[in-house]
């Protein structure tokens, strides 16, 4: 065993005693591939469970995203209980002090519940798992409809703003740190070029509701079982008050594309509009009435939205140095915005046909 390892190891024996469990005969593996916080599986005789180490530098509000989540497992769990809601509600662990989370040196560190048996999936690959999907994202805000979405804490501030979004852009262009800006010059004029539609999201979001969004909707933050049904929804992380539309948008970004986000071959990119039907219909079948006639127009707006506003992010963060994203080659973020970029354009191109598919 290595430093690295042998002092990981002394960390996690140190969270392990603040919770009243028998870990003297515990497995520890890695869990999953976040890119963001570590995650481990740890298997005793008598339990599983899931350990994650929160990355403080991407969430400093370490201990509002656990209590936040907390929160919302409690009021899922009485809505589970009361039959409104059918999918399992996997638990935070409290410490023996009560505490959502524990702080060892610098790290954050929370337990967890692992349902056994179950799985996740890295992308959708039919119209029959995005229906699921929809359907499972959908079911968790719906059953968060009548929690108070300001009664849990903003864990990043202006997520979804565009205009702040756009801020950060115009910012980055005008100071030109790395010297960037004449390689994608055209893709930023792009951008700044898209005003009215800019405008339209500022005028429609101060109309709209707020709820209880997940905000990070794709397929990999579902939990599945045999069948590749969904069981539960996981990663509340950047769960805040916010739209509906944010995580329709999400969904329809990770979803509808046929090449990975970062695929340079941007020229073969295709809507799926079968998919794009799935997620919209179901999603809107799921709420029912919960959803409101001018939230039932968002999601086609969220459907633009996403891809515009992340490939805006990773334009902002190549000409800043690539100091958020990681990259794994030369203009690995000038790639990812041209991507998502072009997947803005193309719903924009299939707009009379996405409004058609919605009815």
């Amino acid at each position: 065993m290595d430093n690295k390892a042998r002092s990981l190891k002394m960390d996690i024996d140190t969270v392990l005693n603040n919770y009243d469990y028998d870990f003297s005969k515990v497995e520890i593996t890695s869990l999953g591939n976040g890119h963001i916080n570590n995650t481990y599986k740890l298997t005793t005789p008598d339990f599983e469970f899931v350990l994650q180490q929160i990355n403080h530098d991407i969430f400093p509000k370490t201990v509002e995203l656990s209590c936040n989540a907390q929160k919302i497992n409690l009021h899922l769990l009485a809505q589970k209980n009361s039959g409104n809601y059918p999918l399992r509600v996997p638990s935070q662990v409290l410490s023996k002090t009560g505490e959502t989370c524990i702080k060892i040196g610098a790290n954050y560190w929370r337990l967890m519940e692992f349902i056994s048996g179950s799985y996740t999936l890295d992308e959708v690959e039919s119209v029959q798992q995005a229906a699921l999907v929809a359907t499972a994202f959908a079911q968790f805000s719906c059953a968060l409809s009548d929690f108070p979405a300001n009664d849990i804490a903003v864990i990043i501030e202006d997520f979804h703003d565009i205009s702040f979004r756009m801020n950060q852009l115009k910012e980055a262009v005008e100071n030109n740190h790395q010297d960037r800006l004449a390689g994608c010059q055209a893709l930023v004029k792009f951008c700044f070029d898209q005003q009215s539609f800019i405008e339209h999201v500022v005028n429609i979001s101060k109309k709209l509701p707020l709820h209880v969004t997940h905000n990070d909707t794709k397929i990999n933050n579902l939990l599945f079982t045999t069948g590749d049904k969904p069981c539960a929804v996981i990663d509340l992380d950047t769960c805040m008050p916010g739209l509906l539309m944010h995580d329709f948008g999400d969904m329809v970004r990770t979803c509808c594309s046929n090449l990975a986000e970062d695929d340079t071959s941007t020229d073969k990119m295709i809507l799926k509009l079968d998919i794009f039907e799935a997620l919209i219909q179901n999603y809107q079948n799921a709420f029912g009435d919960k959803m409101t006639a001018l939230e039932k127009e968002s999601l086609i707006v969220g459907a633009k939205l996403l891809p515009f506003i992340i490939g805006t992010r990773f334009l902002t963060d190549h000409l800043n140095g690539d100091n958020y994203f990681q990259v794994s080659r030369e203009n690995h973020n000038l790639d990812r915005a041209i991507s998502q970029v072009q997947l803005f354009t193309l719903v924009c191109e299939a707009e009379p046909e996405l409004v058609k598919l919605a009815q």
